[in-house]
């Protein structure tokens, strides 16, 4: 079996042994997987075949020639095998996979962009509902609000956007999808002065498990608005989302490099240009391998006057920094010169929340890259300004103290360098939990019970008790999971 439309379906008499060319074949999934050995659920064609009749968008499955693309995400670590894959054209599709997913007892997950650091877009051996296909973007220049569906990319809405020259918060990754990012909370470039994505999300529309469609904002299900601002896809699955935009035009931006060997001065310097930064000014620091040692990078990224900004720029020029690619860009061509990671590929990344870069927290931090694998990195985000000025109770997104989340990564082309990667994530995490007072949900790449605790901290119980509500089976649990079950009963 390959790729099926509800229409091509429609307007077939009936299906023989071939559809798009393919035969049926009595091996793999197609000779009845067993997607849940606890429950003995079984998928088969004819089981498909209904789905595909109900389907406006495409029933994928492992027989289709598209098939490798459409399972392939951006964490290369992760090779996983769906039984099906539901790409969706609208919201009624979406109710209608979770439906199928449910009545056949499968395992369930959603993709949108495909960024999940834990591969959580795909699963193995059950179904997959696929945003990708639902990409249209609506601009209200007047009341400066942008209407995105959620398979939209950062880059799409950005390029829709700026042709009114206007932006809302988005990933710094042109790739990542907006609605995993902004429902895990959406740190990027404007965030200091404009606050994370999920702050500047007015409305979303949602498909509960139950088949609903419905709106969450501050009129309509207020619960729902207040946890998918930070809460991720624990309660529904997002279809579109409206942004609050702001004049964004030109921004000065780019990257200031140094020599290695100064990792304590420059870091304590970062701090001291942090301080005495405006909220136009939003600043995060890599530091880097290189074949003379760990170098300091940091990129900017500043959305006021440019003059203004070379000024503030003063204090770490004066440090003499080997590289200077700041400049006046377009806030297009700033966003579109890549995030943490470029392209796809097989990694591990974790991070904590340090509400201060001190002397012992930035020591561990020196030892650690000094230390680490070639291919290993620690990049310090600082949260600051408008995300800080949001009560930490207002949205599920609790990370709101000014301070610095701290991301450790490494990645790998071979499998024999993967263990030397995780060991070293996993140990620089370890050797900075005590400088921590949280976690961001997006960024993990492993997850427990305690991480999860921890990333919402005192918006945890709150958080269970809608989940109950939305979700108390735990359909959507592929995720940074939150469970329907009360804290002190977990």
């Amino acid at each position: 079996m390959a790729l099926i439309t509800r229409r091509r379906f429609a307007r077939q008499t009936g299906f023989a042994a071939a559809l798009y060319g393919s035969p049926l074949r009595a091996h793999g999934w197609l000779g009845l997987i067993d997607a849940d050995k606890r429950n003995g659920a079984r998928l088969d064609t004819e089981a498909i075949r209904k789905l595909a009749s109900r389907i406006d968008g495409h029933v994928i499955t492992p027989e289709a020639s598209e098939y490798d693309a459409a399972r392939s995400i951006f964490n290369r670590a992760f090779d996983r095998r769906p039984a099906v894959i539901v790409r969706c054209a609208d919201p009624p599709d979406v109710a209608r996979t979770l439906e199928f997913a449910q009545t056949k007892h499968l395992p369930l997950a959603v993709r949108a962009g495909g960024h999940s650091r834990l591969g959580f877009g795909m699963c193995d051996c059950g179904v997959v509902i696929d945003l990708s296909a639902m990409k249209r973007v609506e601009v209200d220049t007047g009341k400066r609000v942008a209407r995105a569906e959620a398979g939209v990319l950062a880059r799409d809405l950005d390029t829709a956007t700026q042709r009114f020259g206007v932006a809302t918060t988005s990933g710094g990754c042109p790739t990542v999808g907006i609605a995993g990012f902004t429902l895990g909370g959406g740190e990027g470039r404007l965030m200091d002065k404009y606050g994370l994505a999920c702050d500047n999300l007015l409305s979303a529309q949602v498909v509960t498990v139950d088949g609903r469609q419905v709106e969450a904002s501050p009129s309509s299900n207020p619960d729902l608005f207040w946890a998918i601002r930070g809460g991720g896809g624990n309660f529904g699955v997002v279809t579109a989302l409206e942004y609050q935009l702001h004049p964004v035009n030109q921004v000065l931006s780019g990257a200031l490099t140094y020599p290695a060997g100064r990792i304590p001065e420059l870091l304590q310097a970062f701090v001291k240009f942090l301080a005495g930064a405006s909220d136009e000014m939003d600043a995060f620091a890599q530091l880097l391998p290189s074949q003379q040692g760990r170098r300091l990078k940091i990129d900017v990224c500043y959305c006021g006057e440019p003059q203004i900004g070379n000024n503030l720029l003063g204090s770490l020029r004066g440090l003499k920094p080997q590289d200077d690619s700041v400049k006046i860009v377009s806030y297009l061509e700033a966003q579109a010169a890549g995030g943490f990671l470029a392209a796809p590929v097989a990694h591990f990344q974790t991070n904590l929340f340090l509400r201060e870069l001190s002397e012992p927290a930035i020591h561990a931090i020196t030892t650690a890259v000094n230390d680490a694998p070639a291919t290993c990195k620690i990049i310090l985000v600082p949260l600051r300004g408008a995300v800080s000025r949001v009560s930490p109770t207002d949205t599920a997104f609790a990370l709101r103290e000014p301070g610095y989340e701290i991301d450790i990564a490494g990645v790998w082309s071979a499998p024999a360098e993967k263990v030397e990667v995780v060991r070293w994530v996993q140990a620089t995490r370890d050797n900075l939990q005590p400088f921590a007072h949280g976690v961001y949900i997006n960024q993990l790449g492993d997850t427990s019970e305690q991480l999860v605790r921890s990333g919402y901290g005192p918006n945890y119980a709150r958080l269970v008790e809608i989940k109950k509500k939305y979700d108390p089976n735990n359909v959507l649990r592929l995720n940074q999971n939150i469970k329907p079950v009360s804290p002190s009963n977990a």
